[in-house]
């Protein structure tokens, strides 16, 4: 025991191997101490705390970004009222946060059941709340967000749109072929009509020359008789 500093030696050796609580740093000689507070407007330039942030130095808040009172917090985002959907009655600084005003037209806000109002504005749809008096007699103006189509999107499609109308057009021409070809197969002509009504015989037919066949279908129904040898002789018509 030391009785000038009124403490023991064992005492003091044993503050360095201390653990730095959260807003503490060691210094170079292993001992806690307080982290710095900055003024209204100033925050830390790096983290401080748990042993960490010896070096730390007080630095001005970046832009949109404030703290109103001395402490060894960080400067806080300013407020954004255009977000909420209200009217901006103050400007954000250093050491005071944006003031927002009223709603904007076509918004109202909710009043919750302890009797404080939302900081938000929400649309007054269609209707609008008739308890509302910012949404009495108002249209409800919300923008609909615009959509960006990206040019080489829109030209894939154009692509893609004509090759499937090239392919379904493609399609419908073999479609009406081949319907076409199945009718022609299907269909009698009308010299295959008149043998039917006349039963002839091969040597007959061959007697019939190429002309006379195609007039066929406006004559009644004939007879050939066959010549000694099976050769050729003559037809006679109804």
């Amino acid at each position: 025991f030391d009785p000038f500093w009124g403490h023991s030696g064992d005492e003091t050796a044993e503050e360095p191997s201390r653990e730095c609580r959260e807003q503490e740093y060691k210094d170079r000689f292993g001992i806690c101490k307080a982290c710095k507070q900055c003024d209204a407007g100033q925050e830390l330039s790096k983290e401080c705390g748990f042993g960490y942030g010896e070096d730390a130095q007080c630095v001005p808040c970046r832009s949109s970004r404030f703290k109103e009172d001395r402490s060894q917090q960080k400067c806080k985002p300013c407020l954004d009222c255009g977000l909420i959907n209200r009217f901006q009655k103050g400007n954000c600084s250093s050491i005071r946060n944006a003031v927002c005003g009223d709603c904007l037209p076509g918004y109202y806000r909710k009043t919750k059941l302890s009797g404080f109002q939302d900081m938000e504005c929400i649309p007054c749809g269609d209707p609008p709340p008739p308890y509302e008096p910012n949404c009495s007699g108002r249209v409800n103006l919300v923008p609909l967000p615009s959509v960006v189509t990206n040019p080489r999107d829109v030209a894939l499609a154009a692509v893609i749109c004509s090759a499937l109308t090239t392919v379904l057009l493609a399609l419908l021409v073999l479609c009406v072929i081949y319907c076409k070809r199945q009718l022609l197969e299907k269909k009698p002509s009308a010299a295959s009509l008149r043998l039917q009504d006349c039963p002839y015989s091969g040597a007959e037919l061959s007697c019939l020359d190429a002309h006379w066949l195609h007039d066929w279908q406006q004559k009644s129904c004939c007879q050939c008789q066959l010549g000694p040898g099976h050769t050729c002789g003559r037809c006679t018509c109804d």
